[in-house]
């Protein structure tokens, strides 16, 4: 048997963990339970990318795999996570308007567009310059809630262990750790990445964003809406507004300038009465060409990363961990756009 090691519990780390562990392979996974993005993300699955309404990148691929992977994690914790979610998106100009209705009759849009004769239908208490259309097929995973059940899960199983990886104790040649010998070690470790020596040439950016609490009694709690940023429903009248982007920024302190450009997102959609009700900030580990990075290093054997899974990482982690499994398994292929091997290019 196997025995791996896996540093970081984010929802790169963890979801790599649970499928090496049901292929019966021996993992550890150390976390210095300080993760600043996957317990705090909103969590959800868009297939869509507004600007050019066009088709996630490989949504055909992640999306049925992400079904499976969460609604098999419900059953294992017995906790309620992943839920279909609505997304109502105003178009932010006539030219997007144009591209929804051009697209929406396309075979490979018609699962994830709704047709719509009469886009200009008045939606209650929002501003709608030049009307909306609704996705399907989005879904929202409670990240707080996931994040927590699985490292639960993972401490049940013995996998999981809350502790600061010291890399000075880390013989790489042998691939030892605090004594112990493994057949492979993965670096999950987000934007802690450049913290480390092994992947020195893997630029793992930075990008904070912040989002802002509220409770409203006059907006809807069916439809999660979308313009410039979103408004999601999270019960009990209660939503998040989100988010900022703000690029090589490695703090999580709220700041007064995102709760006011949070309003001002709000605002530009609805004319709702609301209160603020809290304000959190996360740390996205991203990368320039928003592909993830997977893959060996190309000098030091069995030593991979998994990693920069960014602002779409609950819908891309189930299929990419269940593919690195496979990889460091089985030597399998990853896709060519995840590939470590792109920062060593010379």
């Amino acid at each position: 048997m196997k025995h791996i090691l896996i540093i970081g519990g984010g929802v790169a780390g963890c979801s790599l963990a649970w499928q090496l562990a049901k292929k019966g392979i021996n993992v550890k996974l150390l976390d210095k339970k300080e993760n600043h993005s996957s317990f705090v993300a909103a969590g959800m699955i868009n297939p869509i990318v507004f600007r050019r309404m066009n088709l996630s990148w490989r949504v055909d691929e992640f999306l049925p795999e992400a079904k499976t992977y969460y609604s098999e994690l419900e059953k294992e914790t017995g906790q309620t996570f992943f839920t279909p979610l609505t997304i109502r998106r105003f178009f932010a100009s006539e030219q997007e308007r144009n591209f929804w209705i051009k697209k929406q009759d396309e075979k490979e849009y018609k699962d994830f567009l709704t047709c719509q004769n009469n886009f200009d239908r008045p939606v209650d208490k929002s501003r709608n310059k030049w009307g909306s259309g609704i996705v399907k097929n989005g879904f929202r995973v409670n990240a707080k809630v996931c994040m927590d059940e699985l490292h639960k899960l993972l401490i049940s199983k013995k996998i999981l262990k809350y502790e600061t990886f010291n890399h000075a104790r880390f013989k790489i040649s042998e691939r030892e750790y605090e004594g112990i010998r493994y057949d492979a070690v993965v670096f999950c470790c987000g934007t802690e990445n450049d913290g480390l020596p092994y992947f020195q040439k893997v630029n793992i950016e930075h990008t904070k964003g912040q989002i802002i609490s509220i409770s409203s009694k006059e907006l809807n709690e069916k439809e999660c809406w979308n313009r410039k940023g979103f408004l999601l429903p999270i019960g009990n009248q209660k939503f998040k507004v989100g988010a900022t982007i703000e690029r090589e920024i490695n703090n999580v302190k709220h700041t007064v300038q995102a709760k006011q450009e949070l309003q001002a997102i709000l605002e530009g959609m609805s004319d709702a009465n609301y209160e603020i009700e809290g304000q959190e900030a996360g740390i996205r580990p991203t990368v320039y060409d928003r592909r993830p990075v997977m893959g060996e290093h190309p000098d030091r054997k069995a030593l991979y990363i998994f990693n920069g899974l960014g602002t779409k990482g609950y819908l891309l982690a189930p299929l990419l961990s269940l593919e690195m499994a496979n990889h460091i398994l089985y030597k399998t292929k990853l896709n060519k756009e995840c590939c470590v091997s792109r920062f060593y290019k010379t």
